[in-house]
This record gives C-alpha cells, structure tokens and sequence, in this order.
C-alpha cells in the first residue's frame, strides 16, 4: 500500500466528514493525495457497506498486495 493510500484510509477512518465526501465524490476527496490509478480506481468502488471491511483488511494484511473489492 502507499503512504498515500494509507494517509486516505487513516483520514477516512477517523474523519466521518471525510469519509462520506470519499463514498460520495471520490475525485474531490483524493485531489491532494498522490494514490496509484489502481489505488484510485479501488477507492472508487467503495460503499458505506464495504469501507470499514475494506480499513479493516488493510490494518491486517501482512503484505503489500492490494485488496479489491468483489475480488476473490
């Protein structure tokens, strides 16, 4: 994962505000940080419903691998 990713999802966690522009308008939300396009792409996809399983994993991987939703 990059720092970036990781600065979004700690953001996002903690920052309810924040969250929710993510859900609902992820291009505004992401504009200051440098994520992947896959990155990108992978917060796009996120609902209320799959963002905290999806914090979630990321606080437990053990790898660097990437985590997409629908996936596997």
């Amino acid at each position: 994962m990059s720092e970036a990713l990781d600065q979004v999802v700690s953001k996002a966690v903690q920052d309810e505000a924040f969250r929710q522009l993510l859900l609902d308008d992820p291009a505004t939300a992401l504009a200051d940080y440098e994520v992947t396009s896959e990155e990108r792409q992978m917060l796009e996809q996120l609902t209320a419903d799959t963002f905290d399983k999806f914090a979630g994993d990321l606080g437990d991987r053990d790898t660097k691998g990437i985590w997409i939703p629908g996936a596997g």
